[in-house]
């Protein structure tokens, strides 16, 4: 969480905008995704965005990854910024050069600036029975499962992709997840922390 901006007033407002462009975008790239993290949360117990959440989170597993090239035209095609984070060496189960994450952002002023709001897009791996993958530089882990059925949770004015178990999900990487935590950091209090 590096971001210093909260999800209210005109961040709030980019936020949903570019989640529901983006996962747009990836429905009509072929890709199956669902929503991740403090999005996930808040939009199922709150139906909205967390104002204390800084970004917006949305994951998929990585053999949608044939279809990055078709997505990534489809997100530059519509004036998003876009960044690719890789894993290094050394940093097992993964291996150095796959793709880690998928930033996107929003275009202010032409183009010359980055929007405020971040989406991440983590990219797991499975192996094993369990999905693996990386935030903060924390390996995390949940069951496979969780993410083989997905069902989907309607969020405005779209149908988003959620887990299909999302409270089994949410009750496993959270806890008691009906009571808001503030103070949650994803480096240190998650369950899916490997």
């Amino acid at each position: 969480m590096a971001y210093n901006l909260r999800l209210e007033g005109e961040n709030l407002q980019e936020a949903e905008s570019l989640l529901e462009q983006v996962c747009q975008l990836m429905e009509s790239a072929g890709m199956t995704y669902w929503l991740e993290g403090g999005t996930l949360l808040g939009i199922r117990r709150e139906n909205r965005l967390l104002p204390w959440d800084n970004d917006i989170d949305v994951s998929m597993m990585s053999p949608e990854l044939q279809h990055l090239d078709t997505f990534l035209r489809k997100l530059k095609k519509a004036g998003l910024r876009v960044r690719i984070r890789k894993f290094g060496p050394g940093q097992p189960p993964f291996e150095a050069g796959n793709i880690r994450m998928i930033k996107v952002r929003k275009r202010r002023l032409f183009g010359l600036l980055k929007g405020k709001v971040t989406l991440d897009i983590f990219i797991k791996y499975k192996h094993g029975d369990k999905a693996f993958w990386m935030i903060d530089g924390k390996t995390k882990s949940v069951p496979f499962a969780y993410y083989s059925k997905i069902s989907s949770l309607q969020f405005l004015n779209h149908s988003y992709s959620v887990p299909a178990d999302t409270d089994g999900y949410l009750t496993y990487r959270y806890g008691d997840w009906q009571t808001p935590k503030k103070d949650w950091d994803t480096t240190k209090d998650d369950k899916a922390l490997s």
